[in-house]
């Protein structure tokens, strides 16, 4: 019996691991939920550019936005999170606080009315390359743009102290109150897998944030589960709009 089993399954596994098709997880079930997508920039820059896999051309993003149309998705900010009434939700999050979230991001959300949050490396606004907290209050103004914080020097933090993570939470904290007058519910960590364990997020939530996003791929549960970090899909420079279709459904288009 086993033997039949493995002529039965083995072919499909084997079509589905082959290339191209291997990457992609098409064959994985739709899952209904809160997608929540992790960019950085909105750019046009070279495949051999190194921020190449994180930057989408606002060509390709604007495209994201029609599937999310086509899809009856809402984009949310961090304010809906606490209004589980709202169906369909998907939530567009940027790292860094790069200068091209400014430049070509916010005339697209404007144009098309569409929310984002911004997560800050709060000592690297107003140094080359980021936006200024001028232009964040701007942003904040519009009612388009929601920030958090993602520390504030961008430490990977499993790799230092308790004390050096307080410290750069607090900080962070801190510089945003004072910059854009409120106290940040929504945190970011800094860099891939393996960015957090069970002490930085202890940390992390001793700081007072509520919400702390993540970047291990999947949908989450709506109503989200206060006890978990929050998962966020990776669309990536030059994937198709299969790959972010896959995005969307899956939380995740490829392994």
């Amino acid at each position: 019996m086993m033997w039949l089993l493995g002529v039965l399954v083995l072919p499909f596994l084997a079509a589905a691991f082959y290339v191209p098709a291997r990457k992609l997880c098409w064959w994985l079930p739709p899952k209904k939920g809160l997608t929540v997508f992790m960019y950085h920039h909105v750019a046009i820059t070279a495949p051999t550019d190194g921020q190449y896999p994180f930057t989408v051309t606002p060509q390709q993003f604007e495209s994201h936005l029609e599937v999310l149309k086509k899809l009856g998705k809402t984009p949310i900010g961090l304010t809906e999170l606490k209004n589980p009434s709202v169906q369909n939700p998907v939530m567009l999050t940027f790292d860094d606080g790069h200068q091209d979230n400014y430049t070509t991001l916010f005339p697209l959300l404007k144009k098309h009315q569409i929310k984002a949050v911004i997560f800050l490396i709060t000592e690297k606004i107003g140094t080359p390359g980021f936006i200024t907290w001028q232009q964040a209050r701007e942003m904040q103004a519009s009612g388009w743009v929601e920030f958090g914080s993602h520390t504030a020097t961008h430490q990977r933090l499993r790799k230092i102290s308790d004390a050096e993570i307080i410290r750069e939470l607090a900080q962070s904290r801190a510089t945003i109150q004072k910059e854009l007058g409120f106290v940040p519910d929504a945190f970011c960590y800094p860099f891939g897998a393996g960015a957090f364990d069970k002490r930085v997020r202890a940390l992390v939530l001793q700081a007072g944030f509520v919400y702390d996003f993540s970047t291990k791929k999947g949908v989450n549960p709506w109503p989200l589960n206060p006890h978990k970090p929050i998962k966020r899909a990776f669309p990536r420079g030059g994937e198709s709009a299969l790959d972010f279709t896959l995005q969307v459904t899956r939380g995740r288009s490829r392994f």
